[in-house]
């Protein structure tokens, strides 16, 4: 089976990781993978950049709304000279195709979601569909996505951008849910804790920014230490931006701001604690937690979002933040003592989750099943 897999990039950001994730599990499935991205450099490369600025200065960084000229990838004249069996959509936010070409594909089109984004708006995490257009909004059903051209299939990976993207108007049937997948070392063990002090993770490109919801964190860190029956040292390592971050004074906590890190480093980053604390409040399905998982770490983090498809109750724990009443702060409180009373038994079935359920073998399977009922449906029709 031939698959285009096409994104705005296969090496920048978040999303990125997902696509380059997505085509490698679909490689380890069996399938002939050709990847395609917009070539930095070009004529259209530069229209891009101008889109982003006016974009940025306009409406913010989470909208994508203009185009200037072509899409960065011709997509008709793409699937005429590779001649794919599938064309899988990834992160395309930033005119990397036309939307309306969709329709003229020789073969079935399926959308990996990284957020909300045409099918809900302008906005990337605009939860619901706007009930009164904005400038954005506008600019984007005029000149990129009308809303007519659609996949054959979106797929989410996870439960929580599913449902919301399903009360927004897509129809159930045009939409499934895979997970994202994550490669790890089959030789790779279960983790044990490093010693007597408590040593917890966050992880994001930028510390600061609201949605990633570090300052959620601070009453629980707080409580944990004046609750604690024993002396505890507890110590919290920050990988992202800015280095040099604002944080609160707390008792018994400290801060180890490490700054950003690259993907050779990620040995060692999550070598340095025990538990990954994921308060994000508005992520579909953050890499950090798959990746915490397949090195045996278990994962704290925020219940009601896409990490709900991701952590059990053998890998972690799923908890509000955003609202620390006692009931949550005594719940924190339980979730780390007994991960600290049986770390290996949580480490295991972490590294567990991450080799067999996330394996990208798995995910990748679970594509190709998807890309073959599309494509018998498809030859039917014809």
């Amino acid at each position: 089976m031939k698959v285009l897999v096409i994104s705005k990039s296969f090496s920048k950001g978040g999303s990125a990781s997902g696509a380059s994730n997505l085509a490698h599990a679909l490689q380890v499935a069996g399938a002939e993978v050709i990847c395609v991205d917009p070539r930095p450099g070009t004529p259209k490369s530069f229209l891009r950049f101008f889109e982003r600025v006016y974009e940025r200065l306009a409406h913010g960084a989470e909208t994508h709304c203009l185009k200037l000229g072509p899409p960065s990838v011709d997509l008709a004249s793409l699937s005429k000279t590779v001649k794919p069996d599938i064309i899988q959509l990834c992160d395309v936010s930033a005119n990397t195709i036309n939307f309306s070409q969709i329709d003229n594909t020789p073969c079935p089109v399926v959308h990996r979601l990284s957020d909300f984004w045409p099918y809900h708006g302008s906005h990337h995490y605009a939860v619901s569909p706007p009930k009164v257009g904005d400038l954005a909004d506008y600019l984007l059903r005029s000149l990129i996505y009308t809303g007519q051209s659609k996949p054959d299939i979106l797929v989410s990976p996870s439960d929580w951008l599913a449902e919301r993207l399903i009360a927004g108007g897509i129809e159930r049937d045009q939409i499934r849910v895979i997970r994202n997948a994550v490669s790890t070392p089959l030789n790779r063990e279960p983790r044990e804790r490093l010693g007597p002090t408590l040593r917890f993770g966050f992880i994001a490109g930028s510390i600061e920014d609201p949605r990633k919801g570090l300052k959620n964190i601070f009453p629980y860190l707080s409580e944990l230490y004046i609750s604690s029956s024993r002396n505890i040292n507890i110590e919290v390592y920050l990988f992202g931006n800015p280095t040099k971050p604002k944080l609160p004074s707390i008792p018994g906590i400290k801060w180890i701001p490490s700054g950003r890190f690259s993907k050779h480093q990620m040995q060692e980053v999550f070598s340095s604690f025990d538990i990954l604390l994921c308060p994000s409040i508005l992520d579909n399905s953050p890499n950090v937690v798959t990746e915490a998982l397949s090195f045996g770490i278990p994962v704290l983090a925020q219940s009601g979002t896409g990490m709900d498809s991701y952590i059990t109750p053998e890998t972690g724990g799923l908890l509000d933040f955003e609202n620390p009443s006692k009931k949550n702060i005594d719940q924190f409180q339980s979730y780390i003592s007994d991960i600290e009373g049986r770390y290996a038994t949580y480490s295991t079935a972490a590294l567990r989750a991450a080799k067999d359920d996330l394996s990208p073998l798995s995910i990748g399977s679970a594509y190709i099943e998807l890309y073959a009922d599309l494509i018998r449906v498809d030859m039917k029709n014809k």
